[in-house]
């Protein structure tokens, strides 16, 4: 509909993310795949770093519920929302039985007990995880439009790389089966970005929280390409002074 308020800022945030989409630190793993350099170790590393991620979006979705009041929103759209925490949910076990499938662990405790499954809180890991959970202080409609048309939109675009590089056919439909969900992601913060953001100071927090959460995410997938293909992890960005006469 043309007469939706936040129609341009979405089309905006959405191209902007596409447009960076395929050139994420993830390309060197696509690489490495590519050439058939993607030995069941590294793949133990990629999965057990994602899985590491999806357990924490249980930590932010929580954070992120508690924000949803009676009635600033339809019933529609926290039926979208709670059916992503579910998607979400559904992608943690998905490589969870990828591990178990190819032999990695052998139970879901030993998982938890892989150092390619720890959580640590001096990460790019944990950095991105907090970057999202802060975002509970803001409105609904922000915080979606940052996750779902900033690093969903990236996630997507790395896993189809990914998916269509690898010879692994375990590791390929593990991807693949996410496609439509992610998809649906990107879709419902394109509707609530839409619906929603109708005046200009949102549409510039939409715009500051969506690149705040494609750096932070960036920042993630650095350190995971590095973890996969056995390389050192890039420095994280010097700190930021504020300067004052």
């Amino acid at each position: 509909m043309a007469d939706l308020p936040g129609k341009d800022l979405a089309r905006e945030l959405i191209d902007k993310s596409r447009a960076e989409g395929h050139s994420t630190p993830v390309e060197a793993v696509i690489a490495a795949a590519r050439e058939g350099g993607f030995n069941g170790d590294r793949a133990h590393r990629l999965i057990g770093r994602l899985w590491t991620l999806e357990r924490m979006f249980y930590y932010i979705y929580g954070g992120w519920g508690q924000g949803l009041e009676m009635n600033d929103f339809p019933p529609s759209v926290k039926y979208l929302f709670s059916k992503q925490i579910v998607d979400e949910s559904t992608h943690e076990m998905l490589y969870l039985d990828a591990l178990l499938k190819k032999g990695l662990v052998a139970t879901q405790k030993d998982a938890f007990r892989h150092p390619y499954g720890s959580f640590s809180v001096d990460s790019g890991l944990a950095y991105y995880v907090f970057s999202l959970r802060n975002l509970a202080t803001y409105p609904h409609s922000i915080r979606i439009a940052a996750l779902n048309l900033g690093p969903k939109i990236l996630e997507l675009g790395w896993m189809e790389g990914l998916a269509a590089a690898t010879a692994d056919a375990e590791l390929r439909g593990v991807f693949e089966s996410q496609f439509v969900e992610n998809r649906s992601h990107v879709n419902m913060g394109r509707r609530v970005v839409e619906e929603f953001i109708e005046k200009p100071v949102d549409a510039e927090l939409c715009r500051w929280a969506c690149a705040v959460a494609k750096r932070d995410y960036n920042r993630f997938l650095g350190e995971l390409s590095a973890f996969v293909l056995g390389r050192e992890a890039p420095a994280p960005p010097p700190p930021r002074r504020q300067v004052t006469d």
